[in-house]
Formats: structure tokens, C-alpha cells, sequence
């Protein structure tokens, strides 16, 4: 038989949310897994659509729902063992957060001591990193885009 009790307390927490965030947990998880799957069969230039101008009066996106999306796609895929990378967890919270253009997505590559080539996707919004912040680990950035 085995131990359940590791298992209760995120149970315990899960039954304990709103049903708002309980159905952000569901998008992200369904987001996630569409990304992921597309990413598997598309060239990756599919993702990339040519920048729209920016409304002049574009309004801003609500802290609050910024801050519930990130927490969803963070609890999803650290939850589930299914190799959200960082572009899937960037491109579901992109698209969660309803493609608003002062959402940028930025894709970043450094080279190590060793010469080991990695590279690194993460969201900026309002100047600051929303998702996939890296401590030590300055990637240049090479794309970016909204």
C-alpha cells in the first residue's frame, strides 16, 4: 500500500482554491500540453507572427491576473513530470495572459566555462521578468518579441 500522505497537503490546498483558480490550473495545464505537443510537430517559426503596432491606448493588464497566470503555469509544471521546458511555460502564460502586446517573450543563449551552448526563454512585462527569471545565469538575449 502506498503512503498517501506526501500526496494529501497538495489535495488538501487544491480542494481549499476558488474555483477561479482552479479553472487557471486546468487552462494552464491544457495551454502547457498544446504548446508542448505543437512544439513537438511545428517548426519553431511557426510561433513567431509578425509584431502588431501597438494600440495607442492599450490598456494595462491587471497585476493580479498577471501574477495568477504565472502561478499557474509554475504550479502546473512543477507539479507535472511532462518537460514543461521554459518556451512552453513562456509561449501558455504569453497566450494565457491573452497575447497582450506589452507581454514580451525573450529567448536568451549563453555559452558556460566549459563552452556548453544552453539557451533560455523567459517573459517581460513592464521591464521586469514575470517568468523564468535565471539568478547567475546572464543569457544574451537574441529574440524578442510580443
Amino acid at each position: 500500500m502506498r503512503n498517501s500522505s506526501k500526496r494529501q497537503p497538495s489535495l488538501v490546498r487544491l480542494a481549499a482554491l476558488s474555483g477561479r483558480r482552479k479553472r487557471l490550473l486546468i487552462e494552464a495545464f491544457l495551454t502547457l500540453a498544446v504548446y508542448k505537443g505543437l512544439l513537438l510537430v511545428l517548426p519553431f517559426k511557426f510561433f513567431l507572427r509578425k509584431e502588431q503596432p501597438e494600440s495607442v491606448s492599450s490598456p494595462t493588464l491587471d497585476e493580479h491576473c498577471v501574477s495568477d497566470v504565472v502561478w499557474a503555469v509554475r504550479v502546473v509544471s512543477s507539479r507535472l513530470p511532462l518537460g514543461f521546458t521554459c518556451l512552453v511555460q513562456a509561449l501558455s502564460a504569453k497566450w494565457l495572459l491573452k497575447q497582450d502586446a506589452s507581454v514580451r517573450l525573450c529567448i536568451g543563449v549563453q555559452k558556460n566555462s566549459t563552452q556548453d551552448f544552453s539557451a533560455h526563454a523567459w517573459l517581460v512585462y513592464q521591464r521586469r521578468i514575470i517568468l523564468g527569471e535565471q539568478e547567475g545565469q546572464p543569457f544574451q538575449p537574441i529574440l524578442e518579441w510580443s
